[in-house]
């Protein structure tokens, strides 16, 4: 069925299929509601992808901040997981309870989770 909107297709054709008591009449229905939401959905990937053109076709920095926002995003994991022990360790400091991955914001992991995860799954989609 159509992607996005098969969550709100599937109770509309359900209520047509109740309501509309003649087969054929409810047939044309059925279909023209899942040629409407098919249309639409193709309106939607057009109009992204537009977007996307439109940003690729911009200036580097437009081009490229979320991948530089990823890399800075793994920059501190790597700093926080990485350098921080080693430096600890060279400059025998003991590590605290707030500092190594224990250190990293929540919200900078999830940011990470989504941000790599709609990169990778964009990419994959190309």
């Amino acid at each position: 069925m159509i992607g996005a909107l098969a969550p709100f297709l599937g109770p509309i054709l359900e209520i047509v299929r109740r309501v509309i008591p003649d087969p054929a009449e409810r047939a044309r229905l059925e279909a023209d509601l899942t040629r409407a939401a098919s249309d639409a959905e193709a309106r939607l990937a057009e109009a992204q992808s537009a977007i996307i053109v439109a940003e690729a076709q911009g200036s580097p920095l437009q081009r490229n901040w979320r991948p530089a926002f990823m890399v800075v995003c793994m920059g501190l994991l790597v700093w926080h997981a990485v350098a921080v022990p080693i430096l600890a360790a060279a400059l025998a400091v003991p590590l605290d309870e707030v500092v190594g991955l224990r250190a990293v914001p929540d919200g900078l992991w999830t940011l990470l989770v989504v941000g790599m995860g709609g990169y990778i799954g964009g990419r994959s989609m190309e």
